[in-house]
């Protein structure tokens, strides 16, 4: 049995980390640990993440990376795996059933399910919507059968522990930390 702790890194995130966090509470294998990293927010983004009875992590100053905020929390899971969700994710209640049996395999370090936009009101919305299904349900599955896939989605990936401390954690020196590892 695997067990998992939820690291969600939020700035000035009070109005979307309700949904995130409802959104773990219903998952249907639920994680051991949920970590927020507010990260110098101004608004009750802390406040909010308090009020649903997660733990919540306050670095001394703005960290100002998403992946700087996820290595703050990295020393504090004590779990074999770590979830990374951003804090306008909302996560099929099934999400961790569905992910968590592929790391029966002990070759697999990383995994991450399918992502799909929230909202598509927008053209930018909508552009961002085709670009996730073009990505997620024609280059994946390519890059699968090639046993070499380019990236697996920051805002929902499952990592090793012990693999991610020794790679040296969420890697600072992009935005694009998902990819980057």
């Amino acid at each position: 049995m695997h067990t998992v702790t939820v690291i969600v890194p939020a700035h000035n995130e009070e109005e979307g980390l309700p949904a995130t966090l409802e959104s773990l509470a219903r998952q249907t294998v639920p994680p051991d640990r949920i970590l927020v990293v507010d990260d110098g927010s101004t608004d009750r983004t802390g406040e909010v993440a308090a009020s649903h009875g997660v733990t919540v992590l306050r670095p001394p100053h703005r960290l100002g990376s998403k992946a700087r905020a996820q290595n703050h929390a990295l020393p504090h899971c004590t779990t074999d795996l770590v979830l990374a969700v951003d804090a306008d994710t909302v996560l099929a209640p099934d999400y961790l059933a569905r992910i968590l049996p592929v790391f029966d395999d002990p070759d697999v370090t990383v995994a991450a399910g399918t992502v799909r936009t929230r909202y598509t009101r927008t053209v930018w919305e909508r552009g961002r919507s085709t670009e996730y299904l073009f990505g997620f349900h024609w280059q994946r599955p390519i890059q699968a059968r090639a046993n070499s896939p380019m990236v697996c989605s920051g805002c929902c990936s499952v990592f090793r522990r012990d693999t991610l401390t020794a790679f040296g954690g969420f890697p600072e020196r992009t935005i694009v930390e998902d990819m980057d590892y």
